[in-house]
């Protein structure tokens, strides 16, 4: 049986790609990086700390 637990690599991106986001509480633009080998782009607010993740859509090509 084939093992389907292994997911395809996303399309490698630069964190400087995604899209900015502003912190619910503070509306600072939050550092971002990826994460989960660029599966989710992981925010983070320089001045709370409040954090988000977002999962990255796959690109169709």
């Amino acid at each position: 049986m084939a093992d389907t637990s292994i997911t395809e690599p996303v399309h490698s991106m630069n964190p400087a790609e995604a899209p900015d986001r502003l912190c619910t509480w503070c509306k600072v633009v939050m550092t971002k990086r990826l994460v989960a080998g660029g599966q989710f782009v992981h925010y983070t607010c320089p001045k709370c700390v409040f954090q988000h993740t977002t999962k990255r859509a796959a690109k169709t090509e």
